[in-house]
Parts: structure tokens; C-alpha cells; sequence
């Protein structure tokens, strides 16, 4: 596999795309968590401290993608069973109440004299939370990864692969390594006061949602349309107006109100309009696909888990779309639930249409076989979805 620079060069544009995605978005608030209450370090000690975070997630990504494409694993399925899941709502929550200044994370005594001081120590710990960290991206299966696993997974040459995964990796991470060099200088910037301990408590609110979330993935995946709005509302009350740091700042002070009283806005919003209806799928089986072929019916397969983020907003925003369900009601809709893609039920489909991620939309002809260039792979808005099943429609008639 002959990669140039100019290819190596769109990998990396890649992935800093891929920080447009939900799936990275906890790597913000962790990321902040970990170097902001360091303000005492100079520039160089939070750029080479950067440098060994950012290591930690590229190491970890690019091992994953390499792991997953020359196996054929599903991608990110591996790091999101129930106890792994656990382990990350749970280390979010020590996060989050060390941001609440409850407590802060020392390194036990034993570890410091076997590492061979406290500055080796933390060197390590920093590059522990790096390989943690890239475990975030990793369920985040859009078209540049697909194309990447589909390119590794044709080649026998493991360096190659990792190659391409480490360039797609240095892109993802590069925001994080900006965030880290610069979010532990924030404290030595001027008057900043109380409203800095404020700032602190606002990321810890979003790691305690973000732990709900993985806690809900893990044992309640039904609560997770609550997720979001519980931390809005709780977190708007508390910060808003009971908190009582920068309230001596009257302007401040107004601006917490502003944002506490937005926040609860918010959550009642996401509450209350929830899609009234949306796209009816049946549960895929291989008869009903065969059925589907005999009645020369175009078939609509949704692959789905139920801890792809992506996957929740195709149901909330695209399938409960007017136009896009009158769209759909000529074909066969079938959804496969790839939660566990390891058993009988998913595993058929998953191996049949070669699906390396989630979500993922295909369509097939009247006479059951895929139609070229139709399969999405990722979140996509309800116009977007629509032009696709006019082409859809145009090629199977």
C-alpha cells in the first residue's frame, strides 16, 4: 500500500474533522480536567506534558484502528461492553469531583519511589490518561474511517496500517495537545479570581453527565434521552443560583442567572419536544429480507447500537422527519441491532453487507442487491438523507 504525502496529508485533515463528531466531545472536559488546575507549570513543562498526553491518544487510536481493521473486528464495539463502560462512567466521576475541589488525584508513595520521583511519576500518569482518553473517539465510525479500515484491512502490511492510523490519530489529537499546552496557563491570566473556580465546576457538571451517560449505556440505555437534559437542568440550578463563587462580580453574577436560567430553558426544550412520530423499522431477520426479494420492494437496513451517539441523532432528528418517513414508506425497513455485534442475530447482517461500524444506512433494489455508492456511514441531516433516497429511487427504477 503506496501512501504519498498528499494522501497521508488528507488523512490527517481527517481526523481533525473527526473532532466535529459527538464521540469526542468528553476528550474536551477530561482534557480540561486534567491540565487546568496546573497553573503553576511553565510553557515548556505544559507543552512537553501536552506532548505526552497527545502521545498517549495517538498510540491508543492508532492501535485500535489497526487492531480492528486486520482482524475485521467491529469497529469500537470491543471498548463498549458493559464493564468496560462502567469503568469510564466511574473515572469520569473521580474527574468530576476533583473539579468540585473535593479532592485532589495524588500519586500513592510506593509509585513515586519505584518511578523515581514525583515529576516521572506525573510524566506517566499524563501518558496513562492519554491511552485512556483515545478510548472516546474510538465508536465514532464515519466515511474517512470506513474508508481507512476498508484500505488497511486490503493490506498485509501492519506499518502501513498503523501508518495511516497514526497520521488519521496526530489529526484528532492536535486540538487536545493545543488544549493541553494552553488550558494549564488559564489560572495565570489576570483577576481571574473566583470566576475560574465557577469555570472548573461548570466541566465538572459535564463530566458528571457524561458519567450518567456511560452508566445509562451500561445498565439503562432507555434513560439516556434524559441524559442531557437532567445534567442542563441540575447543573443550571446549581451554578446558576446556588453557587456562590464570582457573585462579589455584580455583572457576574447576572451572567450565571443568565446562563443557570438558559441551561433549564434548555433541558425543559429537550424534554418537551420530542418527535411526536417517526420511521417504523421492523427487526431484521434474513426471512424478511428474502420476502422483500420476492416482492421486488426496495429494503432500507439500519445498523444501530445503542451507545453510538450518531446513531440516537439519526433517530431524534432524521428519521422523525416528515419528508424523510414519506420517503421511506415504499421500502422494507429493517434495523439491526448491533449493540453486541457478536451474536447470531447481528452478526449475519454485519458479515453479509461487510459493516465495519455504526451507524450505518443501506439500501438495496428491488432485486436485493446493494445500490453502489448509497450506504451511510455516520450522522447525516434529514436533506442530506433525501438526496441519497432520490438516488436511491432514480437507480432503482
Amino acid at each position: 500500500m503506496e501512501l504519498s504525502p498528499l494522501a497521508l496529508f488528507g488523512i490527517l485533515l481527517s481526523g481533525l474533522a473527526l473532532n466535529l463528531t459527538p464521540c469526542v466531545y468528553p476528550m474536551l472536559s477530561v482534557t480540561v480536567a486534567l491540565f487546568g488546575k496546573d497553573g503553576n507549570r511553565s510553557f515548556g513543562a505544559a507543552f512537553r506534558k501536552a506532548l505526552l498526553y497527545v502521545s498517549g491518544i495517538i498510540l491508543m487510536y492508532s492501535t485500535l484502528g489497526v487492531v480492528a481493521a486486520l482482524t475485521g473486528g467491529f469497529f469500537g464495539a470491543i471498548l463498549q461492553n458493559s464493564p468496560v463502560l462502567l469503568i469510564i462512567a466511574f473515572l469520569m466521576f473521580l474527574l468530576a469531583l476533583s473539579m468540585f475541589g473535593l479532592y485532589e488525584i495524588q500519586v500513592p508513595s510506593e509509585f513515586l519511589n519505584w518511578a523515581g520521583g514525583k515529576r516521572s511519576a506525573s510524566s506517566v500518569g499524563i501518558f496513562i490518561s492519554g491511552l485512556l482518553v483515545g478510548v472516546f473517539a474510538a465508536p465514532c465510525v464515519g466515511p474517512p474511517i470506513v474508508a481507512l479500515l476498508a484500505l488497511v484491512g486490503q493490506s498485509s502490511n501492519p506499518f502501513s496500517g498503523f501508518l495511516v492510523f497514526f497520521v488519521l490519530a496526530l489529526g484528532l489529537s492536535l486540538p487536545y495537545f493545543i488544549l493541553g499546552t494552553f488550558s494549564g496557563l488559564l489560572s495565570k491570566l489576570p483577576k481571574s479570581g473566583e470566576w475560574l473556580v465557577w469555570v472548573k465546576k461548570v466541566f465538572g457538571v459535564v463530566l458528571l453527565g457524561l458519567s450518567l451517560f456511560y452508566l445509562s449505556l451500561s445498565l439503562y440505555s432507555d434513560f439516556l434521552p434524559l441524559v442531557v437534559p437532567t445534567a442542563l437542568a441540575v447543573g443550571g440550578v446549581y451554578l446558576g443560583f446556588f453557587d456562590r463563587n464570582g457573585d462579589q462580580v455584580k455583572a457576574f453574577k447576572h451572567f450565571k442567572r443568565f446562563a443557570g436560567t438558559a441551561a433549564v430553558l434548555g433541558a425543559l426544550f429537550l424534554l418537551f419536544a420530542k418527535p411526536t412520530e417517526g420511521v417504523v423499522w421492523e427487526t431484521y431477520t434474513p426471512e424478511k429480507l428474502a420476502l422483500a426479494a420476492q416482492a421486488k420492494k426496495p429494503v432500507v437496513i439500519d445498523f444501530f447500537a445503542d451507545w453510538c451517539l450518531p446513531c440516537h441523532e439519526l433517530e431524534r432528528y432524521t428519521y422523525s422527519n416528515s419528508e424523510v418517513i414519506d420517503a421511506l414508506t415504499p421500502f422494507a425497513r429493517l434495523k439491526v441491532d448491533a449493540t453486541n455485534p457478536n451474536t447470531p442475530e447481528s452478526l449475519e447482517p454485519v458479515n453479509r453487507f461487510d459493516v465495519v461500524g455504526v451507524p450505518t444506512v443501506l439500501f438495496l433494489d428491488p432485486n436485493g442487491k446493494e445500490i453502489a455508492g448509497t450506504r451511510i456511514t455516520g450522522y447525516v441531516p434529514p436533506a442530506e438523507f433525501l438526496e441519497i433516497v432520490d438516488t436511491v429511487h432514480d437507480a432503482a427504477e
